[in-house]
């Protein structure tokens, strides 16, 4: 049995949803600058990857057969990765929705997108759909090469390092920002959809989650303002239960929606998707 209508967002969660992200930009932005000006070393204070989930990931195949972990991680990895194991048990995704300050950066520059061009630009299916896969094939090569390098491969390239570190010296560190900023200017949390190895990880665990968002058919009237309001381009009118793992539970589709019990976020078992003719679609 489930239990019904957990929460409806009101525009007090929603601030509360970012001023959470805020919380975390300011946080992360803060490690990330007092290791630029303190420095590193005993004397220091510890880098970025140190207090980085995927870090966790990175560095648990060396940690299990040898004991060590890779260069720049420590146990500190190992416990943030399964604290966040425990969320996303419990809200799925979450995580990306709420906490991840990457995430933030791009609904900001989604938003600023929306305002330069005056819409988001819709990916079509037949493109979406192969593009996801890109994430999990991004994940394989990330955990290969750092295996076989037994170092932090992906460093150098991945975004959050770069936006957050304050370290633009590098070509690289530039053309990884100028397309991050391109990419998730005229498409809503481009990084999270398509490449993001940890919103891979996510995923693929995140339908065993305890709380799942669910459309009810009888109350659905069809207008398809959900689909057109999330981020993650969820096609929402059309599911029986949210993909857990596309969805971020930032609850935007509830609150956007013209009726209260149409979108309810429910602890149970999963039901299959129920289609209805759509009146809009994205």
């Amino acid at each position: 049995m489930t239990r019904k209508s957990i929460l409806h967002p009101s525009r007090r969660v929603t601030l509360v949803r970012w001023l959470s992200l805020l919380f975390f930009v300011g946080l992360t932005s803060y490690i990330g600058l007092r290791h630029q000006i303190v420095g590193g070393g005993p004397q220091g204070a510890a880098p970025l990857d140190t207090f980085c989930i995927f870090g966790g990931i990175e560095t648990l195949w060396s940690y299990a057969t040898t004991g060590k972990f890779l260069a720049k991680t420590n146990m500190a990895n190992l416990v943030l990765l399964a604290a966040g194991m425990l969320l996303l048990l419990v809200t799925g995704a979450g995580f990306c929705g709420w906490i991840c300050p990457l995430g933030a950066i791009q609904e900001w520059l989604g938003g600023l997108g929306k305002k330069l061009f005056g819409k988001t630009f819709t990916v079509p299916p037949s493109v979406d759909r192969p593009l996801r896969a890109l994430r999990y094939l991004f994940l394989a090569l990330i955990l290969y090469m750092t295996i076989a390098d037994n170092k932090l491969w992906f460093e150098p390239y991945d975004p959050f390092k770069v936006l957050f570190h304050f370290d633009f010296e590098t070509t690289t560190s530039i053309v990884v920002l100028a397309l991050f900023v391109a990419f998730s200017l005229p498409i809503e949390r481009f990084w999270c959809r398509y490449l993001c190895p940890l919103s891979a990880v996510y995923s693929l665990v995140s339908p065993l989650s305890i709380f799942k968002l669910k459309r009810q058919p009888h109350a659905c009237i069809g207008c398809g303002v959900c689909t057109l309001n999330c981020p993650m381009g969820i096609d929402v009118q059309h599911c029986g239960t949210i993909p857990d793992g596309r969805c971020i539970k930032c609850l935007q589709c509830m609150e956007s929606c013209p009726k209260p019990d149409a979108l309810v976020l429910e602890a149970g078992k999963s039901r299959p998707a129920t289609s209805i003719p759509p009146s809009l679609s994205r």
